[in-house]
């Protein structure tokens, strides 16, 4: 979903990394149970949201709310349908705009926002905002139901405006991102290959699915770490690396049953190697989820410093 919202904030002209509003408040407070949700005040409304700390400054809608408090497209460009595995059925019609709005009531912005004909998220939120979103300069993000207590981990954001952090294996880089929306760790194909090289991870050969947004499972090779495996001191838990459709019937025909909205072309979930010069596929990227993020008591977003400050406590 990362990818979808930076990917069209590109198309609108509004690339997600333009120069962000200045801040209004000093610090912001949400609580994750088992994300953090929000209110985005519109022109024609007020719109309950899940709270993604996975892509860069904007606003993704279901096509009712948003047609409910009467948002409208940018003119030409503004209606496009798109191919993406990441969207039920693997396509949709999508609109967008740079709209007018007050997220958290943190102060008016102009807000990359796109709004799409297929449910990104179930009632009764009605899509997804980036913590970036907020006009804050700390946004600090309470798990209730993690232990309490535990190691301090700082890892530095890849620019102030940035969510994603950098984390450099050999050779290459991995774009590196938080999510308590997901419950999985999941990696795409080429940040697989990379960590299968550095002996992180080992492959299983064993399938499962991974939903990113409803009505939509898509096939990923349940990953094993090696040893104490990590990304900054964060240990990985339950990997999953996001493979073909027919890579999932070669390995387990039961679990390709339930594949829905797959595209066999998929770039994230091209099987590739380590050894080659340029595999290919889109850049590098691994989200962590809820497997991991459901020992860090707290999750801060310190936008002076560019860096998430994280709380946990891990077992063991």
């Amino acid at each position: 979903m990362r990818r979808l919202c930076l990917a069209l904030a590109l198309i609108l002209d509004a690339p997600a990394s333009a120069e962000e509003p200045a801040a209004t408040q000093g610090e912001i407070r949400l609580v994750a149970n088992p994300f953090p949700t929000a209110e985005v005040a519109l022109k024609r409304g007020t719109l309950p949201v899940r709270v993604s700390l996975g892509f860069d400054r904007a606003l993704l809608l279901n096509l009712a709310p948003a047609k409910a408090t009467g948002l409208k497209p940018f003119p030409i460009i503004g209606k496009f349908r798109v191919r993406n595995p990441q969207i039920p059925g693997g396509e949709a019609v999508i609109r967008g705009n740079l709209i007018t709005a007050d997220v958290g009531n943190t102060g008016r912005q102009s807000l990359p926002t796109v709004w799409i004909d297929k449910d990104v998220v179930p009632p009764p939120h009605a899509g997804v905002v980036s913590v970036m979103a907020f006009r804050a300069e700390h946004v600090h993000i309470r798990n209730p139901s993690a232990p309490a207590g535990g190691a301090t981990y700082r890892l530095v954001r890849a620019g102030r405006g940035d969510s994603e952090v950098k984390w450099r294996l050999g050779r290459d880089t991995v774009n590196l991102v938080f999510d308590f929306t997901s419950e999985a760790t999941i990696l795409n194909a080429r940040a697989a290959a990379i960590l299968e090289r550095e002996g992180l991870v080992r492959r299983t050969g064993r399938v499962g699915l991974w939903s990113p947004v409803p009505a939509l499972q898509l096939p990923v090779e349940l990953l094993n770490p090696v040893g104490g495996a990590n990304a900054f001191g964060l240990p990985l838990k339950r990997p999953a690396a996001r493979i073909s459709p027919a890579r999932a019937r070669e390995l387990d025909a039961r679990a390709a049953e339930g594949i829905v909205g797959a595209a066999e072309d998929d770039p994230d979930a091209i099987l590739v190697t380590a050894e080659r010069e340029r595999p290919r596929g889109r850049a590098p990227w691994m989200l962590i989820g809820r497997d991991v993020l459901q020992y860090c008591s707290e999750v801060r977003l310190d936008r002076p410093d560019k860096s998430w400050i994280l709380s946990c406590a891990f077992p063991g």
